[in-house]
């Protein structure tokens, strides 16, 4: 067999052709390192002397629905100029691996398009050596990933475990890729990057997030407040929340005539007032409930109002419509709305930033959706390790997430 189909239909170079060797399973081709491309591994002298040796067999490229091994006829070689003393490199695979790193690089390129089950299963391989190829691969590809070009963050935490049991994910806001992953969601799941990012010298133009106190107080030690934008997501969310503690307390203290009316009313009170225009009947239940009782009346008005407030042009009219919305719920007596209204007055720079930057974490519960799913398809991951570098490289996938 002539040693061009190996050099160019399996990317062995500097190795000749020894002969062919069938197995039940495939093919196995027996190479030998060319003459005179044998060198000494300490001081690269050619001057080397040949003795003994071993054979070592590697899985590398299929042919077909063949399977295909390399066997290497390495030497011991010991160097005439520096006196070295050792077995010559094998310069196909990696060490103490047993693919070549053309196998290597196809498992990679497929691992794009397919999940590790259906690799492993065509090519006839462990789940657990394909996922230790893209799990070395991963590790090499983002040991040191580059930060400088970063200018907008989105900055959230996904709950990956029971018992609350978290992870802080950072998002490029440009390219959709995820730029760190910390288990935790305090303080220090988030400093170590902020600080690695000052180093880098990034220009931070803007970070998206939620109302959060420790992350708010990582990026304001390192950042001034200009950069900091509080997503409306996360503050519509808040709100909702609080419009919900109201319904139960004027639930509790219903008229027991009317405590029906309260029943089956959380969704209905919490959608967006466009979402049920063609719910003739989720309408009229509203209606009653509203017309029963005024204050939740004044915080449902309230919330359809303050979802509007991200639609306004811009700065200067965000903030006069801002000030009249606190005004409006300082205003309602109700005690719940007046804690939101203080908390959201002690948050309005991060509020008014969104009119300079347009940004939110809109991406991020985008990716943190689709982290959920790659961890529930998988059913869990015992690896955390491997799990927090392949939400590194989630952009990438063009496949629906399984392990």
């Amino acid at each position: 067999m002539s040693t061009s189909l190996l050099y160019h239909g399996l990317s062995v170079r500097g190795y000749r052709y020894l002969k062919t060797e069938y197995v039940k399973d495939g093919v196995v081709f027996h190479i030998k390192k060319s003459e005179g491309k044998v060198k000494c591994v300490s001081c690269g002298s050619r001057e080397v002397i040949k003795f003994g040796g071993i054979r070592r067999r590697v899985k590398t490229l299929p042919i077909g629905f063949r399977l295909v091994w390399l066997e290497m006829h390495l030497h011991r070689i010991k160097c005439k100029e520096c006196g070295w003393l050792g077995l010559e490199p094998l310069k196909l695979s990696e060490p103490k691996k047993s693919w070549t790193r053309a196998l290597g690089r196809y498992i990679l390129g497929m691992l794009k398009h397919m999940t590790i089950k259906s690799v492993a299963g065509h090519l006839r391989m462990s789940w657990d050596t394909v996922k230790d190829i893209h799990k070395w691969a991963l590790k090499k590809r983002f040991k040191n990933r580059p930060l400088k070009h970063l200018r907008y963050l989105g900055v959230d935490e996904v709950a990956v475990r029971k018992g609350h049991r978290y992870l802080t994910i950072v998002l490029d806001l440009e390219s959709g890729a995820v730029v760190w992953v910390k288990e935790g969601r305090d303080k220090g799941s988030l400093e170590e990057f902020i600080k690695r990012l000052k180093r880098s010298g990034a220009k931070i133009k803007g970070i998206a997030m939620d109302m959060w106190p420790p992350y708010m107080s990582v990026v304001l030690n390192h950042y001034p407040s200009s950069v900091l934008v509080f997503d409306h997501y996360h503050v519509i969310s808040d709100y909702n929340r609080t419009l919900d503690a109201l319904r139960n307390q004027e639930a509790r203290v219903a008229p027991v005539r009317d405590k029906r009316v309260y029943k089956g009313m959380r969704y209905l009170l919490l959608r967006g007032a466009e979402k049920l225009e063609s719910n003739e009947n989720g309408k009229a239940k509203l209606s009653e409930l509203l017309k029963l009782n005024e204050s939740l009346n004044v915080a449902y008005i309230l919330k359809e109002e303050l979802r509007e407030f991200w639609s306004c042009g811009d700065i200067k009219e965000g903030r006069e419509y801002l000030d009249n919305w606190l005004k409006k719920a300082w205003g309602s007596g109700i005690e719940l709305l007046t804690k939101f209204a203080n908390r959201l007055s002690s948050h309005r720079s991060g509020l008014l930033n969104y009119f300079k930057h347009h940004i939110t974490t809109a991406k991020v519960e985008g990716v943190n959706n689709k982290i959920k799913t790659l961890k529930r398809m998988a059913y869990g991951f015992r690896d955390m390790e491997y799990f927090k570098l392949r939400i590194y490289a989630l952009h990438e996938a063009t496949y629906a997430l399984i392990g």
